[in-house]
This record gives C-alpha cells, structure tokens and sequence, in this order.
C-alpha cells in the first residue's frame, strides 16, 4: 500500500529547536508539539489508512529558498513520524517499523511543502 500527504508551508529546523531548547525547556517543547500538530493536521486530511508493518519514508522538501542546510532541514522529519505514530498511521518510529527514510530537496518560493511518501517496506 502507498500513501502520501502534504504539510504546507515548512517546519522548524534544528537551528531553531537548538535555540528553543537553550532559552528554555518548556519553549523547546512547544516548539515540538507545534510542528507535530501542524503535521498531524495534514495527516488527518489526508485520511492515511494504519500500516500495520514496517514502512519506507521519502520526503519531498520544498523550500522557499537555498538558506538553510539540509541537514537542518530534515531534522523536521522527527516531527513528521511522530505525528504520524500519534495518529496511528504507524505503529511506532523505531527501526521496527520504519525501515528507510529518503529525502529530496527542491526550492519552489511560490509554494513551500513538504512532501511524504510511504509504502510499506
């Protein structure tokens, strides 16, 4: 089965949740939950059937820009499977369930998103 959704605009990066986390524990966390609900909005719009085995993850990220680095970037993906775990798409994170992770970057400044794909592994 394959499946796929999209998260509109960008998440934070690891630049930011970094400079959250050092201001101060609780703002960290918020920073988290805020990114999971954005994610976990698109996923329930997407009305995505539960996987009950391990899945393979690829990830479109659009970005408006080149700015920010990859690997900044797709630190965001930590918050797009646990969206996805709290909506029961997925049974867990761990390499149990999700056997690859793939991601590709494009730059469109009209229309930033994210892109994910998954089937099942």
């Amino acid at each position: 089965m394959r499946q796929s959704f999209e998260i509109p605009g960008k998440l934070s990066g690891l630049n930011e949740y970094t400079r959250a986390c050092r201001a101060n524990r609780y703002k960290g966390a918020a920073m988290k939950r805020t990114n999971q609900d954005i994610a976990a909005l698109s996923i329930r719009a997407a009305r995505l059937k539960p996987y009950d085995g391990p899945v393979r993850v690829s990830i479109t990220w659009v970005e408006p820009n080149m700015r920010r680095d990859p690997d900044n970037i797709r630190f965001a993906a930590k918050f797009v499977l646990d969206a996805l775990v709290g909506e029961g798409v997925i049974p867990n994170d761990t390499q149990r369930y999700v056997k690859g992770i793939s991601d590709r970057f494009l730059v469109n400044p009209k229309e930033p998103r994210i892109i994910v794909e998954m089937e099942e592994a």
